[in-house]
């Protein structure tokens, strides 16, 4: 009876240990976001001291935010770079076959989806 006990307390404190990741996830999620906002906007005020603390961006984490359709002043506007970047990354996904041109500076997301490493 006490080794179904101590299974039983066992189980449950994984779940709870389960629940509680999800929760911390969630709330980094949108901690993280936030962060990337107010990133975003220093960057669009010409604060140049944001972009060198602010580290990397993740592309492909870029990528999944933007529409289907997308042009690159929105995604100039969601990482907050340079217009030139923005082009550079444009073509480095259309040369990836991940999006192809509609029109100049717009762009269509394709199907074809980059293996995770």
């Amino acid at each position: 009876m006490v080794h179904g006990e101590v299974e039983r307390l066992k189980a449950r404190e994984a779940r709870l240990r389960q629940k509680r990741i999800l929760l911390l996830r969630r709330e980094l999620a949108k901690t993280r976001e936030a962060v990337e906002a107010l990133e975003r906007e220093l960057r669009l005020l010409g604060d140049r001291q944001t972009g060198r603390s602010a580290g990397r961006i993740a592309w492909s984490e870029i990528y999944e935010r933007l529409g289907k359709t997308f042009t690159t002043k929105e995604l100039r506007e969601l990482t907050g770079v340079r217009p030139s970047l923005a082009a550079s990354i444009a073509f480095a996904w259309k040369k990836l076959g991940r999006i192809v041109t509609t029109q100049r500076g717009r762009y269509r997301k394709t199907e074809l989806r980059r293996r995770r490493r």
